[in-house]
């Protein structure tokens, strides 16, 4: 007598649904890193491999069709860790974060945001940080939020300034998914690298203007706006014994060298120098 074999429960049925799923969305991954071998053996890509903008362009992208149970912060991290295993793919990526005041969640933001299996090197301040790219120890430094005053951690942008030979840039602000959820570590951060960031189709720039110590931030901002910017954050630098300031400010959009609303700006007594942008993290607004 043939043994009678029972019917699948219908958890049987599922848990083999999932199983061929599972297979399915293996091969995929395999298929995309077989891409990535691709664009690291001919697509071009010199030097730091990392695209901002492209990521950036991707998850918006899958927010916008994405539908079901599945959490939309569930493709955010997945994606993430797609990212981070194709840059091993194409050569790997050390980075170099800044530590000190808020270190810990710095660090984290930066797992977070690379992957747990980059590589990272901590600094106490900014200009070690920026050092490592310098000494090409690092590709990318991840360093606390702008400030005003000269003893913070903040007050590292007018080190951007430097024209040749090492020019480094902002090319990206953490977190991108600004909604935290319990655990999720807090505060935000920029990195910098020695490239340029690469626009995603809403973006921020980030511009260093030098002006007249008597210059306030309102007459600084209409100087932007007649000029054809549309400024958002301001962080102004004074300098004790020096008749003019340092502001940093964010505007709509990237902005390049040659952009010829920079030459428009009035009041300024020292050319504008462009120190980089980033992709707009989502949901955040100008």
């Amino acid at each position: 007598m043939k043994d009678i074999v029972p019917p699948a429960t219908p958890l049987a049925q599922f848990r083999a649904q999932l199983d061929r799923l599972d297979d399915q969305i293996h091969d995929l991954l395999m298929a995309r890193a077989a891409v990535v071998e691709g664009v690291a053996r001919d697509g071009g890509k010199q030097g730091t491999k990392i695209r901002p903008g492209r990521e950036a362009i991707i998850l918006r992208r899958l927010l916008a069709r994405h539908a079901g149970a599945l959490p939309a912060q569930s493709i955010i991290r997945f994606w993430r860790e797609l990212f981070g295993a194709a840059l091993i793919i194409e050569g790997g990526q050390t980075v170099a974060v800044c530590d000190g005041e808020g270190g810990p969640e710095r660090v984290a933001l930066a797992r977070e945001h690379f992957g747990p299996y980059t590589p990272l090197r901590r600094h106490h301040n900014p200009a070690q940080t920026l050092a490592d790219i310098a000494r090409e120890t690092a590709q990318l430094a991840v360093l606390p939020p702008p400030g005003e005053d000269d003893e913070a951690q903040g007050s590292w942008w007018p080190m951007l300034t430097a024209t040749a030979p090492h020019r480094l840039y902002v090319i990206a602000k953490l977190p991108f998914w600004p909604k935290r959820v319990e655990g999720a570590p807090t505060g935000e951060a920029y990195v910098v690298a020695s490239i340029r960031p690469d626009p995603s189709g809403d973006d921020r720039g980030l511009i260093s203007l030098e002006l007249n110590a008597d210059v306030s931030r309102t007459k600084a901002n209409a100087a932007l706006k007649e000029a054809g910017f549309n400024p958002g954050a301001m962080w102004v630098r004074r300098v004790p014994g020096d008749t003019s300031i340092r502001a940093l400010v964010e505007v709509e959009g990237l902005v390049e060298d040659d952009d010829p609303r920079l030459a428009a700006i009035a009041g300024l007594e020292a050319p504008p120098v462009v120190i980089g942008g980033f992709a707009v993290p989502l949901g955040e607004a100008l």
